[in-house]
């Protein structure tokens, strides 16, 4: 049976087992009362994630995405400003 969120109402809570699981991914959900701060320990733990192991993110990202039969937007080039010399 897979694993499930118990709810109840905007409460939730997790099993020791599951909250183990998500530390083994780096993701901390001790202290979780409510699904808003599930939503922010996921958010701190992507924005963590896209700093140090922005491919595993991209692999997550693709994962979720084929899970629900959706497509990605594709890849986009990060810009850094700079300007360019135009010969003249």
């Amino acid at each position: 049976m897979p694993n499930a969120i118990i709810r109840d109402g905007n409460l939730v809570r997790f099993t020791p087992d599951e909250i183990d699981q998500f530390r083994s991914v780096g993701l901390d959900a001790t202290g979780i009362r409510t699904i808003e701060d599930f939503g922010a320990a996921v958010e701190r733990w992507c924005d963590l994630l896209e700093q140090v192991r922005p491919d595993v993110l991209e692999k997550l990202a693709r994962a979720m995405a084929d899970a629900r039969g959706v497509k990605l937007p594709p890849k986009l080039t990060v810009y850094d400003g700079g300007t360019q010399e135009d010969g003249n």
